[in-house]
């Protein structure tokens, strides 16, 4: 195998954490010997390559196309709803909701809720229309509705990263070598390496380019119509 090919293949290849343990292991001790769970090396190592994946997920002025998710993916928070029940709790990974609504029962015979400003309650807090708001922990429905048990509640959200520590976990961001490259910077820091971060760096500004990107046709659409597709 050329080394070209393994060159442009490691971005497939790295998608767990063994993954990045073991390419930074390539890069850093040059050998195949990488350091296994309960090793302090690999306490530390993947100690760093979560301070990456925080660094990519706090990158300022971006939504990662990767951190939006919903309410029925999450492993936590109150999927249903109980009788004259009108404070539900978020998922722990929840960061902010990321849609106008909310949405209660299932198929066609759904309720949309809007979701409201918290500051909005005081002149809505009389009514009964369908409404609802987020605090940093719950989901809360206006009182003054009729909720009854067994409704699903459905509503997008964009969330926190998921933090890595066993081997089978999984990058959420679409170029993992991200990671690695920032770890082997600090690793590399007391010796004046510069290369790794700069390497960081573009895999970076990549994922931003990548995450701007239209999803495709969308921008000439209209276009295309006129052309009889």
């Amino acid at each position: 195998m050329s080394r070209l090919f393994f060159v442009l293949n490691m971005a497939a290849v790295i998608t767990t954490l063994t993954n990045a343990i073991n390419s930074l292991n390539t890069l850093y001790e040059g050998d195949t010997d990488a350091p296994s769970s309960g090793d302090d090396d690999f306490t530390y190592w993947t100690s760093l390559l979560n301070i990456g994946v925080n660094t990519w997920e706090n990158e300022e002025g971006v939504l990662w196309n990767e951190l939006f998710t919903k309410l029925s993916a999450a492993a936590d928070g109150d999927k249903t709803t109980v009788a004259d029940d009108y404070s539900y709790a978020l998922p722990t990974n929840f960061r902010f909701p990321a849609s106008g609504y909310v949405w209660l029962g299932s198929g066609t015979s759904k309720t949309a809720l809007k979701v409201i400003k918290r500051e909005e309650i005081t002149i809505l807090e009389n009514n009964s229309d369908n409404w609802c708001y987020f605090t940093s922990t719950t989901l809360e429905i206006n009182p003054n509705l009729t909720i009854t048990t067994g409704s699903t509640i459905s509503y997008n959200y964009y969330k926190y990263a998921t933090a890595l520590s066993s081997g089978t976990d999984t990058f959420e961001m679409s170029d993992p070598m991200f990671a690695v490259y920032f770890a082997l910077s600090e690793l590399r820091r007391d010796e004046g390496d510069t290369i790794s971060g700069a390497l960081a760096t573009q895999k970076l500004e990549a994922m931003k380019t990548k995450n701007a990107m239209s999803t495709w046709y969308q921008d000439n659409f209209n276009d295309l119509d006129q052309e009889g597709f």
